[in-house]
């Protein structure tokens, strides 16, 4: 079968090339991939920043946001049929079994010794057949066909955001109305989305002028889209419940936690590089003190934020016609593979994989 491979930290090494088929175990689901979508983590990994090959691969496929359709479900696969739309998370529990992983939170593995299909130990679904634990795996319907591929990235909206919930009722009575969402990729878009259905009037900032196409999907939901060129982000300190912040920048990580207003919450879900330090910490740290505040990160997420995310899929298409499908700019077939990893267009949202037909 054909696979998109690299060699982990070689830069440039991605290739599709000719790789056997997978032979499914007790458990697991044999898929037919339909679509793969790329993100930032898949850039690095292809550029060599990090990535693990399966023990005794001199490659790893890569590909952990994907869509597929069962093609064989074999002993202990109850509840699944041949032709079921689904899609697998990503991570998987380390071997130590932690109190988290055994507790079905690998996502918040104590050990750091996961796996990730296509990241860290674990082959990834950017071929024509893979596997997955039936354990890991959701159930999409099919109106969710063309668009089930966002279900990965909207994960991590999910967590970030249920976990701000939590944290916040936890600790005091809380009854947000605003939010403030940082960056405008399709993880910063799926923020605005699911804010904006919850009820929240929702600011969303970028560098991009307001015709543009991430600008428009944006303004869309309803929210409020401003482009930071325009209006500083200093001039918004203190106005929101919650901040979710998804641009990778440091500096507007930093500047991120002062923007929340009194008993507020920041939700940090990028990944950051190190950067000589900019901000007044004593600003930050006085501010966290005397406003009640609290910043946290998140990173991936576990199967149920993968099954209320495919509920709030099919919420978020319904009540936005064109939203999801707008957020999908760049489709790419299979045998024009690599070209999906070079640089994005100017327009352009998210690039995915068309891997067949389905």
């Amino acid at each position: 079968m054909k696979a998109i491979t690299v060699t982990p930290g070689t830069p440039g090494s991605v290739s599709l090339r000719d790789v056997p088929d997978p032979t499914p175990r007790t458990g697991q689901l044999l898929l037919r991939v339909q679509k793969v979508g790329i993100c930032g983590t898949d850039m690095d990994i292809v550029n060599g920043f990090y990535g693990e090959a399966p023990a005794g691969s001199p490659y790893l496929i890569l590909g952990h946001e994907s869509l597929s359709r069962v093609e064989r479900a074999g002993p202990g696969c109850e509840g699944f049929n041949e032709g079921d739309l689904v899609v697998p998370t990503v991570r998987r529990g380390c071997p130590e079994n932690c109190l988290n992983c055994r507790s079905g939170e690998s996502d918040m593995c104590l050990t750091g010794h996961y796996e990730e299909h296509g990241i860290k130990r674990l082959h990834g679904f950017a071929s024509e057949l893979a596997l997955s634990d039936s354990r890991y795996v959701v159930k999409l319907p099919e109106s969710l066909s063309e668009v089930g591929i966002l279900l990965e990235p909207l994960t991590i909206v999910e967590k970030g955001v249920q976990q701000a919930f939590r944290i916040q009722n936890a600790r005091m009575k809380w009854e947000p109305s605003t939010a403030l969402v940082l960056g405008s990729g399709p993880v910063g878009l799926l923020a605005t989305a699911l804010l904006r259905q919850m009820g929240l009037d929702v600011t969303a900032v970028a560098r991009k002028p307001a015709g543009t196409p991430k600008a428009r999907l944006a303004a869309s939901t309803g929210a409020t889209y401003v482009d930071v060129r325009d209006v500083p982000l200093s001039s918004m300190e203190g106005k929101f419940d919650i901040v979710f912040e998804a641009t990778g920048s440091t500096a507007v990580a930093l500047e991120a936690q002062n923007l929340c207003d009194t008993n507020g919450v920041v939700s940090f879900v990028g990944i950051y590089k190190s950067q000589a330090g900019t901000e007044d910490a004593g600003k930050v740290f006085t501010n966290l003190v005397l406003g009640n505040r609290v910043y946290f990160g998140s990173v991936n997420a576990n199967i149920s934020y993968f099954s209320k995310g495919a509920t709030d899929l099919v919420n978020i298409r319904k009540k936005w016609a064109g939203f999801l499908e707008g957020i999908l700019t760049n489709k790419v077939p299979l045998d024009k593979a690599e070209s999906a990893y070079g640089p994005k267009g100017e327009g352009d949202v998210k690039t995915i994989l068309e891997m067949g037909s389905g």
